[in-house]
Order: C-alpha cells, then structure tokens, then sequence
C-alpha cells in the first residue's frame, strides 16, 4: 500500500445537526424562514452530484433555486461556502491517527464538495498538514463519477491505493470497482467489505 484517500464527512468529521446552523442562518438573512426549506436546500446539495459531473457555485445555485423555486443570489453560495470552513470538532482519535498513517503512507482527501472549503475545515481541525492533496469536486469529479479516480490511477497502480468512507456506494463500491482497496466506516456488519467504527482502528490494521 502506498496511498491512503479519505473521504471527510462521517468518516474524519463526524456530521452533527449543528452544522446545519449556517445554511439556516444565511437563509434567514435573505428573508426565508421557512425550517422546511432549509432540509430541502439540504437534499438539493446532496442531489447535485447526480445532475452534473463537477461543482461550480453557478450551476450549484441554480439547481438550488429551481429545484426549491426560489430566487437566492451568488452571495448566498459565496457566504455558505465560507461559513462552513468552521464546521468541525477537534478530534484527538483522528490527528493520532492521521500522524501514525502520514510517516508510513501518502493520504489524500477526496470529497464531493469545494476543496478550498474542505481543505479550511481540515487546516482549522490542525489536519491538513497530513495531506498531500485535496480532491473537491470543482477541482476533479463527484465521487459517482469513474472520472473522479483518474487523479489517483495516474500516480498509483489500484491495487497501491486504500479508499476510507462511510458511503457504501460512493466511497465502497466505486473505489471498488476501479480496483482499490477499500475500508467502510459504518457501524453496520459486512461479510464483504473490511470495516471499523472509529478512525483510531487504522492503527492497528496499517
């Protein structure tokens, strides 16, 4: 093995419903209050992937505004996009690990969203510092894409490359299906996919 990619939501950084405070509070800021609209804004982020290969706040707001029939501007993308460089915890199980894995392997980051909003997530979590990469997808593909793992099968042979996510179609089957290797985060029992619970587990298995 000689490289590690990491997908970052519920795999480095656990979601908390607290994090959907910036969206509901920018959306208050240009007049909508409406809690409903904040789930749906929600969905609409995650839904974009299967519309489009790659992330621009352009197309992202438009998609956005048709789909929940509203009329938001690019500021609304440009503050979002920023406020949620402070969505993370500091989590000592993780920086361990990550300081064990970077002196025996090159790590990487790939993730479905904006790498200069991930990368300011991690570097506020005292991370980023681990990674020789970050993968947005506005700077490579959605993760659903084959597209998307070119930028790794270009350094490394498959077979050299370990994928760690809690998506069991986008981080699992895909990855998978390119020829990595793979570790599911879950809580759930697999007979086909290695697994572990909590990112501290790598250290005794790499």
């Amino acid at each position: 093995m000689k490289s590690i990619i990491f997908d970052i939501d519920n795999t480095l950084i656990n979601w908390c419903d607290d994090f959907l405070n910036p969206l509901r509070n920018i959306l208050k800021d240009f007049g909508y209050h409406d809690e409903s609209l904040v789930i749906n804004i929600n969905k609409s982020l995650n839904n974009h992937r299967f519309y489009f290969e790659r992330l621009n706040k352009r197309n992202l707001l438009d998609f956005i505004n048709k789909s929940n029939n509203i009329n938001l501007p690019m500021e609304f993308i440009n503050r979002f996009i920023e406020e949620q460089k402070n969505l993370y915890y500091k989590d000592e199980d993780v920086k361990k690990t990550l300081e064990y894995l970077y002196k025996k392997y090159n790590l990487y980051i790939m993730t479905d969203w904006f790498k200069d909003t991930q990368a300011g997530r991690l570097k506020n979590m005292g991370i980023l510092k681990y990674f020789k990469e970050v993968y947005g997808a506005d700077n490579n593909y959605y993760k659903n894409s084959l597209k998307a793992y070119d930028v790794m099968l270009n350094k490394y042979n498959s077979k050299d490359c370990l994928f760690i996510g809690d998506n069991l179609d986008l981080d699992i089957k895909k990855p998978k299906e390119v020829g990595m290797n793979v570790i599911w985060k879950t809580s759930k029992k697999s007979n086909e996919y290695q697994t572990i619970n909590n990112i501290k587990e790598l250290m005794n298995i790499l």
